[in-house]
């Protein structure tokens, strides 16, 4: 068993267990009963991973207040929730009964998943307020209760009754009626203007909280979810990617029904980091749905707990890294009421706090939860069979850890697999900026040369290595191209070179990775003193342009404290005196609404102009293209130079390539 991110032993970590979250219950017969929070608690303190009365650990919570709820939900939907709380007058009255019916049907509480039951205001508002408590502890800001204000503030929060991701701001959905992580984050965004990254491992989309923030650039929602062509809410395509000023900051994974844990967490480690990286949040939100599980009856994912675990493993190693620890983690969905929700969120739990789970399940706890289970086992089996996920004699755990003779293979696992990766792709090509790409690179085959490094010195004699300095009017500065791992660790990132990873020591590192990887060239514009001031860097295509060979892509970027002084085209001259690029084709894409667009002061029409030109000056022309980042936006532009010794087969497959549509529904 992999062990958790060590808590640091300064960090104080705390969780929201509030036994008021238990009055969020929609009946005896609904899928979503609050015994699964008892079985946690029951676990967590059996297991010895916590204790209700270490005031070091356990976080008072209130109920969020109805300005807080109107953040993100609606005066009239608020008014309903309340009036639909409260039982019928009892009068009897006819038109009393139609206006409670029509009202509940207007706002969603007739669909039969989030049916209206007595005080659902009061248990949804305590929820949400306590997910608000949690982010505005570990963002250092006020939380409303005094006794959290007036101490140290915990560096890790677990809300396991949060992370009700659907509901929307006029109506409830999908067992949800307040989105407690949409106003947490709408609250955090009042006070501040942190950047939030909202991570959702739900096996549904998290739709709620995208719509919540599909506009605004300071809050990227990332969700790994089953594809909505076969689960609710059938949303969470790779397509929706945000509108406006927020587009680009909207990430969905959408993954085939089946996927198990390999397959998961290929594309998991693939797309995260990469991410993050680009966006450099200051904290991390994330939601811990274990409906992703096997055993779960109400999607067709099929993880075990080790995928799941490393789910919580990731989210923490990200919050370390890029955000000074700073991480709520919330509960979510999760439907095998007894064998999986108790174990997976005390692993979270046992995860932020840095405590290692026990091998084996506490005695006590299994006799207690395993005969309620019996209870209820032939039902259960029964949904879960009729998902297509029959595995077998159904057993009650007696580890942390799921047994893999519990779990039957999937038979269409390749086909799975490499479907899920495909998409991985896709979404990498549309969302991570390329030279973040280029520091994460996905597993290529080798080409028939020996690599880009080979490739681009084939006709050479002289030094690999070249340097050039121009003057401009802030000063010399060097050129250097294929600059190796040892310059770039001595050289600094300027403090405007931030386009990519938004924080210079970030791009740094950025530039360290590529310079390290022998598929990409590097070249770098930096002062005498040590400031890295622009860079070019040539790569092989993604994935999009699989199959093609000596397909290179192009990425430009200048400090923004040293634009203007024609930098830009030297670098990017110089970059490109090759003998070796007539045998290649060589392409870049203008992205209008990405990252390295922002901040120049520019129109999209304009910054695409300026794109055509630049890379005009070097042989590149605009070509008409199918490739999906340019036909969703008029603005953006693709630019290729062709080589003059590329044979006409290979010019034949990338210009078909662009102006094809069979690609696309492959990947």
């Amino acid at each position: 068993m992999s062990s958790p991110v060590p808590a640091h032993p300064q960090q104080r970590v705390g969780l929201i267990f509030d036994n008021a979250s238990l009055n969020y219950h929609f009946g005896p017969t609904h899928p979503m009963q609050p015994a699964r929070l008892q079985a946690l608690r029951d676990l967590l303190i059996a297991a010895n991973l916590w204790q209700p009365d270490n005031d070091a650990t356990h976080l008072p919570t209130r109920s969020a207040t109805l300005a807080e709820l109107g953040l993100i939900h609606t005066a009239d939907y608020l008014a309903a929730v309340q009036r639909l709380s409260h039982d019928e007058d009892g009068s009897g009255e006819k038109d009393a009964g139609i206006a409670r019916k029509q009202l509940a049907m207007q706002y969603g509480f007739e669909t039969g998943d989030t049916p209206a039951v007595p005080g659902m205001h009061e248990a949804a508002a305590r929820i949400a307020g306590g997910t608000l408590v949690a982010l505005s502890a570990v963002m250092g800001l006020p939380t409303g209760i005094a006794e959290i204000d007036g101490q140290e503030k915990p560096v890790h929060v677990f809300h396991p009754a949060g992370g009700l991701h659907h509901a929307w701001a006029e109506r409830c959905s999908g067992f949800c009626i307040y989105n407690d992580a949409a106003v947490a984050i709408a609250h955090v965004l009042q006070a501040s203007e942190a950047k939030i990254l909202y991570l959702d491992f739900d096996a549904h989309h998290g739709d709620g909280v995208q719509r919540a923030f599909y506009d605004d650039p300071r809050v990227l929602t990332i969700s790994f979810h089953e594809t909505g062509r076969y689960l609710y809410p059938g949303t969470g395509d790779v397509l929706e990617l945000g509108n406006g000023s927020g587009r680009g900051y909207t990430v969905n994974m959408p993954l085939e029904p089946f996927t198990e844990d390999d397959s998961y967490l290929a594309v998991m480690d693939e797309l995260l980091s990469p991410l993050v990286t680009a966006f450099a949040p200051a904290v991390i939100i994330s939601q811990h749905g274990c409906d992703t599980h096997a055993w779960d009856p109400l999607s067709h994912l099929s993880l075990t707990m080790r995928g799941i675990m490393a789910q919580m493993r990731a989210a923490h190693e990200l919050a370390h890294t890029y955000c000074g620890g700073k991480w709520v983690a919330l509960g979510g969905g999760g439907y095998d009421l007894y064998r999986v929700v108790p174990r997976a969120w005390s692993a979270v739990w046992a995860e932020m706090s840095g405590q290692p789970l026990p091998d084996r399940l506490p005695q006590g706890w299994i006799e207690q939860w395993r005969h309620i289970w019996e209870e209820q086992r032939e039902e259960g089996q029964a949904a879960q069979e009729a998902m297509g996920k029959y595995s077998g004699r159904a057993v009650f755990p007696t580890t942390f850890v799921d047994q893999p003779e519990h779990f039957l293979p999937q038979p269409r696992r390749e086909i799975i697999s490499r479907t899920n990766q495909h998409t991985a792709g896709l979404l990498s090509h549309l969302v991570v900026p390329t030279s973040v790409r280029q520091a994460f690179p996905r597993h290529r085959p080798r080409s028939p040369l020996s690599g880009l490094y080979d490739l681009l010195h084939m006709n050479r004699t002289e030094s690999p290595s070249r340097s050039r300095v121009i003057q401009t009017p802030h000063g010399a500065v060097l050129l250097r191209d294929f600059c190796p791992p040892s310059l770039v660790e001595r050289l600094q990132a300027d403090a405007g070179l931030s386009s990519f990873a938004r924080v210079p020591e970030r791009e740094h590192q950025l530039l360290l990775e590529i310079a390290r990887s022998p598929d990409c060239a590097l070249t770098l514009a930096h002062t005498p003193t040590g400031k890295i001031v622009g860079e070019v860097t040539i790569a092989p295509a993604d994935e999009w342009w699989g199959g093609i060979e000596n397909v290179y892509e192009v990425a430009i970027e200048v400090s923004s404290d040293w634009r203007g002084l024609g930098i830009a085209r030297e670098i990017l001259e110089f970059a490109l005196e090759l003998d070796a690029k007539e045998d290649m084709i060589l392409f870049a894409i203008g992205l209008s609404w990405h990252w390295d667009a922002e901040g120049l002061g520019l129109s999209p029409y304009r910054y695409r102009k300026l794109i055509t030109h630049l890379f005009g000056t070097q042989g590149f022309q605009e070509y008409s293209t199918v490739e999906p980042n340019v036909t969703m936006e008029p603005a953006n532009v693709l630019l290729a130079r062709i080589g003059s010794r590329v044979d006409q087969r290979t010019t034949t497959q990338f210009l078909h390539r662009m102006g094809g549509t069979a690609n696309l529904a492959s990947f």
